[in-house]
């Protein structure tokens, strides 16, 4: 992971405003956030397709991750990739790329932000981010094909007590959205619509109760090794941090 000082840049050019860490990118332009650009390049590593596809490319020996922002919902028969333009520092890959870089600065296990993109359309806008990829890390959904021991939920529940204690509010606590590395180092990813707001017990617990549901959907789905027993473990981690 990159250990450098951040170097972050901001360029407009008429209808687009982008952001960027000069220590991934020297310059942008919206080829950068184009797939089939660094598929010509034949420089994608992989994809993930779900709403969207997700691009996994190198670039100058840095291993990134290309996301195109697209709704889900019943708003997404309205409009599936077009948000109501407010200003830039609002707009979604904006606000992430800022969120993440200031929780890189803060020692946080987050991907470092390489990029950012918005193009605005009148009244709307569409958005892109690159960051950096987690090397050698699966979510826990892959992770929990075969049962952890108590020690996985004890790093577990210390690393979101972690960002909460720090006030960063993930608005989509999920286990997909947590990642663990060769390491066995815990990483939190997709901070879109995240915020950094004063600890309250009040939002905390709902940052937890998402990400039990997800545990238990998990399990309906995919049968993740995972009990209610193994909740107690993490919970009692995350409170032994007050």
């Amino acid at each position: 992971m990159q250990t450098e000082p951040a170097n972050i840049e901001s360029k407009q050019y008429e209808n687009k405003y982008f952001l960027f860490n000069k220590a991934f990118f020297a310059n942008v332009s919206s080829d950068i956030f184009n797939g089939a650009y660094w598929q010509e390049k034949e420089a994608i590593t992989g994809q993930e397709t779900g709403r969207g596809t997700t691009w996994f490319f190198q670039h100058n020996h840095h291993d990134l991750v290309l996301r195109h922002y697209l709704r889900g919902g019943l708003v997404s028969k309205l409009s599936k990739e077009h948000y109501i333009f407010s200003s830039w520092a609002s707009c979604r890959s904006i606000s992430e790329f800022q969120i993440l870089n200031k929780l890189v600065q803060q020692g946080l296990p987050v991907p470092t932000p390489a990029a950012a993109q918005v193009i605005r359309s009148g009244l709307s806008y569409k958005a892109d981010l690159i960051t950096q990829r987690i090397p050698s890390a699966k979510d826990l959904v892959q992770i929990l094909k075969v049962a952890q021991d108590e020690n996985f939920y004890k790093q577990l529940g210390k690393t979101i007590a972690r960002f909460h204690h720090m006030g960063v509010y993930h608005a989509d606590l999920n286990i997909q959205n947590i990642l663990q590395d060769k390491d066995q180092q815990f990483w939190l990813i997709d901070f879109d619509r995240a915020r950094i707001m004063p600890p309250q017990q009040k939002w905390q617990l709902g940052n937890l109760s998402r990400l039990k549901r997800s545990f238990k959907k998990e399990k309906e789905r995919f049968g993740i090794q995972w009990s209610e027993k193994d909740w107690d473990v993490l919970i009692n981690a995350y409170e032994s941090t007050r």
